[in-house]
């Protein structure tokens, strides 16, 4: 029986320090994360919630539709982008390594999103632009890590390590093209 999956402050705040660890390579990914299908839904639901926290101060400024727009697509996107990586799992020959790689996946994409969010809500609350320097650094790091889940948890090497990097990528794209889309 799937139980709900604790997403108290404390407990997200664990993860994201769990995951800030894992990036600094002071713990292994492995071991670190729970890859059960609770430790999924756990992930993807703090996915959600950190789009809510990174997305209300500039949703105020715009519209709540945009809002519920931008949830919306990001909980598809994150369902999307798990089925596609079983998809692959599969097809490579590795299904039972969706869990231990998707859980960690997400996280770094979290933590990821979390970071990016806090340095675009600096912008929009100082207008200094050049505060957006950092969101490259946040990507090159964080997707450093990405790559290095996929070719060590997967175990099939730095190509298709980055090919599971490049399918987020075009999830994410995606799912902003259909958000601007809806604002035009």
């Amino acid at each position: 029986m799937l139980q709900f999956p604790n997403l108290s402050p404390s407990a997200l705040l664990a993860m994201v320090r769990v995951t800030i660890l894992v990036l600094l390579g002071r713990r292994p990914a492995i071991g670190s994360y729970d890859a059960s299908s609770q430790g999924l839904w756990q992930a993807i639901i703090a996915s959600l919630i950190f789009t809510v926290l990174v997305t209300i101060y500039p949703a105020l400024e715009t519209s709540p539709e945009l809002f519920a727009s931008a949830l919306l697509l990001q909980f598809v996107g994150i369902i999307l982008l798990v089925l596609l990586f079983d998809f692959f799992l599969k097809a490579i020959d590795r299904p039972t390594k969706l869990l231990p790689f998707v859980v960690p996946f997400l996280w770094i994409e979290n933590l990821q999103q979390l970071l990016g969010g806090i340095v675009q809500n600096i912008v929009v609350m100082t207008g200094d632009q050049s505060v957006m320097m950092l969101i490259l650094l946040i990507a090159i790091w964080t997707c450093y890590w990405l790559w290095r889940m996929g070719r060590d948890i997967v175990g099939k090497g730095g190509w298709v390590a980055a090919g599971f990097i490049a399918i987020s990528f075009a999830v994410d794209v995606g799912m902003l093209y259909a958000l601007q889309s809806r604002l035009l």
